[in-house]
């Protein structure tokens, strides 16, 4: 009995996993997201910023991918384990050879975990020069209760490219290995003298997603006024435990009520 019912609960499980197929053309384009400076940056179907990507537990993330820039790039989607599929976990001749410049990549990923994670390029330092997004990896038996889902991301912004900063960083005229200072940060895409702006119903509870997708810089975050309870860190269900500020690193993600 107990066999036919866990068969019964895999052939359901099959039964509605999906593919949730993404489109990915990787190429140059311009921006200002601190209102400071235009420059290049990397872009996905000619804009930027990158769009965020939801798939659900079982399901098979599909990221069909074009090589748009003229350099090798790839994808890497920071977290995930990629049991079975090393292969499409990105780091540039460790575990994948680049895409080439007008190549073509199909990443599928099966889902096997849930949480807060994010996809960036894993060539050189290319992330830094924008192209990384959020990665949500939602749970149909969400085991935290809220009303809204949002996602708040945390970076450090360079006015200058990231092989220029590399270079200079790798430089014999940088003995101590002193890191590049960023010229800003961006919360929620936004940074500068323009402030981003959550807006709250008093009486909901939201789940806020932070996620530090950024070079170098370290993020403490906190709203004036209120106490949070984290409810998971780095993709992991954690019990709810208050707090008056978090602290993420770089590529921590901690999601708070």
């Amino acid at each position: 009995m107990l066999f036919k019912s866990l068969a019964g609960l895999a052939l359901a499980a099959a039964a509605v996993a999906k593919d949730v197929t993404y489109y990915w053309d990787i190429g140059y384009v311009t921006a200002n997201p601190d209102g400071k400076l235009e420059r290049q940056v990397i872009g996905v179907n000619g804009v930027w910023p990158p769009p965020p990507l939801h798939v659900s537990l079982n399901d098979t993330l599909v990221i069909e991918t074009r090589n748009s820039l003229d350099t090798p790039t790839t994808l890497h989607a920071h977290g995930m384990y990629q049991n079975g599929t090393n292969y499409m976990d990105g780091p540039y001749m460790v575990t994948q050879c680049g895409i080439p410049p007008g190549g073509n990549m199909t990443y599928r990923i099966p889902i096997i975990q849930t949480g807060t994670y994010w996809i960036h390029a894993h060539f050189s330092a290319q992330y830094v020069d924008g192209i990384r997004a959020p990665l949500i990896l939602h749970n149909p038996e969400e085991p935290h209760k809220y009303d809204e889902d949002v996602v708040l991301t945390l970076e450090d912004w360079y006015h200058d490219g990231a092989a220029g900063l590399l270079k200079d960083f790798l430089s014999w005229k940088n003995p101590g290995g002193a890191e590049p200072v960023p010229n800003g940060a961006l919360i929620g895409r936004v940074g500068g003298d323009e402030l981003y702006k959550l807006k709250f119903t008093p009486g909901k509870t939201y789940r806020i997603r932070l996620i530090n997708m950024s070079a170098l810089s370290m993020f403490h975050f906190s709203i004036e006024g209120h106490k949070m309870r984290v409810i998971e860190v780095d993709g992991v269900d954690t019990e709810e435990q208050e707090v008056g500020n978090v602290i993420l690193s770089v590529a921590q993600r901690t999601s708070i009520l």
